[in-house]
Parts: C-alpha cells; structure tokens; sequence
C-alpha cells in the first residue's frame, strides 16, 4: 500500500494497515507517508500508536520497522533504521538502492543506512511537531504514553537535541496541576523581566515536589517553575 498515492489511500485504509504491520487492535495516533529523494531513495509509511507495548522499556527487544527493497520483503524489525528513542515507531520503509541481500550486520555498518535513518527521525519529529502545534489533545495522549521514551532523545540525540527539546513537556507551578503540562517555549514565553534561568525542583513524586518549601521564595516572587518527581533536590538551567 505504501508504494500508492497519498491521494488514492484514504484515512481507514490506513489505519487497517497499521492494524496490520502494529499487530494492534487500537487505531494509530498518527502517521507519516512520504516519498524521499535525494542521497537514498526510499519511501516511508511509519505510524505513531495510541498505546505503549507491554516491551517498550525493554531496550534490548526487537524494536523497529519493517524494511524492504524494491517492495520485496527483507526484514522485520530493522531497528537500524530509527533511534532506540523513537523505538515506539512501526511500519514501513521500502528502500530502491540497498541490496536484496543485505543483512543487519551490513545495516549496522551501511552509510545509506545512516541516511535513512536521518530522514526518517526528521519525518517522525515533525509528525510529533505537527501534532504539538495543531492537535493538543492528540499530542497530550502521546506524551503521556511515549513521553518518558521521548525523553531519552535528548541526551542521545546531538543533531535534534534542540526540536526533541521543543517537545518536552514538563509540570508547572503556573497551573499548580500536574495536568495540563507546559513546554518550555510556554515557560520561556511567561519568564519575568530579566530573568535568565529556567528553574525546576524535583522530589521523590509530584505532589512531594510541588509542595516543597523551596518553592515558597518564587510563588512570591511570581516565578514560574517545574515541579519535577525524580531526586530531592533543586536547581535552575540557563536559557
């Protein structure tokens, strides 16, 4: 199906098929279905999922996409072709320039690989940023499925560090909830006149963390910061 129109595929025939290569019986968030050109040749169906699998923190399972060669059938779960970060990813790529022979030990060391691989993380960011911009709701249920996935990108991912960054979503004393969550555009957006940090403190969960007294200097002040359930400590980063 993948090697069809956009324009011929309509949405339930799409999500039929992710069914399909998901092994899924909810609907996929999103997807993105796209031709690519230029060093590789290679056109992608990749899906975004409602859920997370039962495995998803298992960073040693299989976890990729379904590879082929001229719509021949060569591997499932190349997961050369997207980083462990986005592990969440299923479908399809069909590549016109690699070998019908081609193996994982060769996907491991291919220098086309590496450029499907880029452009592949490329579309499955923007699909995310789409989503970001335009369906709140849509990426609010990612977030609160892959989030914690997502998060690995940023301290393995040196070249989209910053959109990964763009992504995040983080808890906020500007609602006092843990819910909505705000990113850090929304915080940079609210900082006050010459403020030049980004503060956060974590504790041992929300609640402890959102209560803790080293928050009571900044409610005063009006500063905004990121209630964050991890170690008990606090701290700020530079903008």
């Amino acid at each position: 199906m993948w090697s069809r129109a956009k324009a011929d595929i309509s949405d339930e025939q799409y999500k039929e098929f992710y069914k399909h290569v998901g092994h899924d019986f909810e609907d996929p968030l999103a997807w993105s279905h796209a031709r690519v050109e230029g060093r590789q040749e290679f056109t992608h169906l990749l899906y975004v999922p409602s859920r997370a699998p039962f495995d998803l923190w298992d960073r040693d399972a299989r976890h990729g996409i379904k590879l082929y060669v001229r719509r021949v059938f060569i591997m499932d779960d190349a997961e050369q072709l997207l980083p462990a970060y986005l592990r969440f990813v299923r479908g399809v790529v069909d590549s016109n320039d690699l070998p019908l022979n081609v193996s994982r030990e060769i996907l491991q060391e291919s220098k086309d690989i590496e450029a499907i691989r880029g452009g592949c993380t490329r579309k499955v960011l923007a699909l995310l940023e789409d989503l970001a911009a335009n369906d709140k709701e849509k990426y609010a249920k990612f977030w609160d499925a892959f989030g914690k996935v997502l998060k690995e990108g940023a301290g393995e991912d040196a070249a989209n560090r910053d959109r990964i960054a763009g992504l995040l979503r983080f808890a906020s004393t500007h609602a006092d909830t843990a819910d909505p969550t705000v990113s850090l555009a929304d915080y940079i957006g609210r900082m006050k006149a010459g403020q030049d940090k980004i503060y956060y403190v974590t504790a041992d969960s929300f609640n402890a963390a959102r209560n803790s007294p080293h928050l009571e200097v900044f409610r005063k002040k009006g500063i905004e910061v990121l209630p964050c359930p991890t170690a008990s400590m606090s701290g700020s980063w530079a903008t």
